[in-house]
């Protein structure tokens, strides 16, 4: 047969390719070989480390950690939770462990676990030993809410998705009354949100912290063990996505220092001393306005009998003057008629009735002025006694500003109280200076009643020696010469008493005129007076504020301890004792976290296209293709 080379080539490429299929063959089996016996390696080594660990009995176990991770919606609702639970174990043997799983997984290696209700047993040997557990319940010790607003519209979480305008987020955590209230009392919450700077500008989250990773800006926020939150997150989007928002939760542990407010307090210790010598002040200073209304009302009541009497003077003024000038017109007539010719000594004969009649009334008129006198002395004094009470205390006005300066310690209202009792203390100075300035008439008034009673008593005894005379000499009467010197005696009586008439009718005129003016001085005294009382009843509310704020500040350094010592509380760890998450059956757990993820803002992928279906390979096509 003729050697043909296109053969040749077709019988070595087969050849070839029945070689390398041997060689596969061959090293598949040896592999598979080998995995066998590799297997069964790993089967004694479990098996004997297994016997070894049940050998010792229940195992010794020095600490156990939970870490509680949890799924949450994008609206914060829990999905799906799990427990990693791990244990350090000082010496291997059987562990007994307890929650309520729906399933378990070993992480640490291929022994089986058994689920028994709520326990989990299982045989683990010295050192690290990891399981999971999936809880059938998924209540967590916070009650989430997460809601998203765009441009004040509320939307589900996919419809938010991809959108453009301004995002509002609130988020909001409360306790959730169907679970252990342990964790929500000691455990401090941090929950973060990360925006993409890129889809989000003008960040606004007022209470929370920001941090900046890359593009990306990252939102803190802390709620601290026992407390619910509110918090809420503005900013513009576009085109919107957001990864999930992450909350954990750890035993609230914060070093806080306090300062020492000894010092401080020591020196506010001064404080309550002084607003009591304050408070004492104002009480002095409520018993001399007390005093000054005691006064003010003897005042104006003097000033009453004053003005009652000066009005009575005034009226009888006329009717005294009336009286004088009938007693002038008669002892000139008296004196005229002596002075005619043909005097009738009939006539004559009355005249001594004549002028006992006008010494009674000029007694009369001294008894009136006398009264009067008495009277006015009366009020004079009881209005001089009140004038001098109020006290000449001089208060500068820097001293009024030192009491109204801001750091006095006085209300607003207690100020006003202060200024009008400053009113009121220049009212009064300005009436006490006032009736110094007066006292002097007011005393002439008395002076001139007395010389002026005493000028009418002398002027009736002298109407009465001559009374007493003239009848006397008319019953001895024999000539004209006798009747010459009654005459001269009678008008030398009647000038005389025209002069009284006149200074006795000027003394009327001034008591009317001051009768007529005392009514304005006696009203201002009335107003004086009510001044005076509101005084009172302002310092009165000013002693009742001093007392108050006396008593509220006495306790002042201890309520600033209570309040530093209340912070302590709020602020420092307490003591807290570690428990399980999953069950109160579990010994030895000494630290829980929680791990919490919320689900995302993503926009819907969009389907691929589909490929055209291949069609299968066979071996043989795989083998031929190494070789091309």
């Amino acid at each position: 047969m003729k050697d043909n080379p296109k053969m040749r080539k077709m019988k070595l490429r087969h050849l070839v390719a029945l070689v390398l299929a041997a060689c596969l063959i061959a090293a598949t089996t040896a592999g598979l070989a080998s995995a066998s016996g590799g297997t069964d390696g790993a089967q004694e080594q479990e098996s004997a480390r297994a016997a070894e660990a049940g050998a010792s009995g229940t195992a010794e176990i020095t600490g156990k950690d939970e870490v509680v991770y949890a799924t949450l919606s994008a609206n914060g609702d829990a999905s799906a939770i799990y427990t990693v639970n791990h244990f350090e174990i000082a010496k291997g043997g059987t562990v007994t462990d307890y929650g309520d799983y729906g399933s378990v997984v070993n992480l640490s290696n291929s022994d089986p676990l058994a689920l028994s209700g709520d326990a989990v047993s299982f045989t683990a040997g010295e050192g690290n030993f990891y399981y999971q557990g999936n809880m059938k319940d998924t209540g967590l010790p916070w009650d989430f809410t997460i809601e998203y607003y765009l441009d004040g519209r509320k939307l589900a979480p996919e419809e938010i998705a991809g959108k453009t305008g301004a995002l509002e987020i609130r988020i909001t955590s409360a306790k959730n009354d169907g679970t252990d209230a342990t964790f929500y009392e000691n455990y401090m919450l941090q929950v973060t949100v990360t925006l993409d700077t890129d889809k989000c500008t003008d960040i606004d989250a007022p209470e929370g912290t920001p941090a900046s990773a890359g593009k990306d800006k990252i939102i803190t926020y802390t709620v601290l063990p026992g407390k619910d939150a509110d918090f809420a997150l503005k900013a513009n989007v576009t085109d919107f996505t957001m990864t999930g928002i992450s909350i954990s939760a750890v035993p609230y542990s914060m070093s806080v220092e306090f300062p020492d407010m000894g010092e401080q307090l020591s020196g506010l210790e001064q404080l309550p001393d002084a607003i009591e010598q304050l408070n004492e002040g104002v009480a002095g200073l409520k018993d001399g306005t007390q005093q000054l209304t005691s006064g003010a009302d003897g005042l104006v009541e003097g000033s009453g009998g004053i003005r009652d009497g000066l009005a009575q003077l005034g009226d009888h003024a006329g009717q005294l003057e009336d009286a004088s000038s009938q007693l002038n017109g008669a002892l000139s007539q008296i004196a005229s008629a002596l002075n005619a010719e043909g005097i009738d000594l009939g006539d004559i004969g009355q005249l001594p009735s004549g002028l006992a009649q006008l010494s009674d009334g000029l007694r009369g008129l001294a008894d009136g002025l006398r009264q009067m006198k008495n009277g006015f002395t009366a009020a004079s004094s009881a209005l001089d006694n009140a004038m001098q009470g109020i006290p000449d205390a001089n208060i500068s006005q820097a001293e009024l500003g030192g009491l109204l300066a801001d750091g006095s310690g006085l209300t607003d209202q207690q100020k006003d109280v202060v200024n009008r009792l400053a009113a009121q203390y220049q009212a009064a100075q300005t009436a006490k200076g006032t009736y110094n300035q007066v006292k002097a008439a007011f005393d002439a008034v008395g002076t001139t009643s007395d010389t002026l009673a005493a000028s009418t008593g002398t002027i009736a005894d002298t109407l009465d020696a001559m009374s007493a005379q003239i009848g006397g000499a008319l019953s001895q009467l024999d000539g004209l010469g006798q009747l010459g010197e009654l005459t001269a005696g009678l008008k030398t009586l009647a000038e005389n008493y025209a002069d009284f008439h006149a200074g006795l009718t000027t003394y009327l005129d001034g008591v009317k005129e001051l009768s007529s003016g005392y009514g304005s001085f006696h009203a201002g005294l009335a107003a004086y007076r009510g001044g005076v009382e509101e005084l009172d009843r302002g310092v009165g509310e000013l002693h009742d504020g001093t007392g108050a704020m006396s008593r509220e500040i006495a306790g002042l350094p201890d309520m600033i301890q209570e309040e530093i010592d209340k912070m302590k509380e709020d602020y420092m760890p307490s003591e807290f004792t570690p428990v399980s998450f999953t069950s109160a059956q579990n010994a030895n757990t000494e630290f829980v976290q929680f791990v919490l993820q919320c689900g995302g803002i993503e926009k819907p992928e969009e389907p691929e296209p589909q490929e055209a279906e291949e069609k299968p390979e066979t071996f043989w096509d795989r083998l031929v293709a190494l070789f091309q």
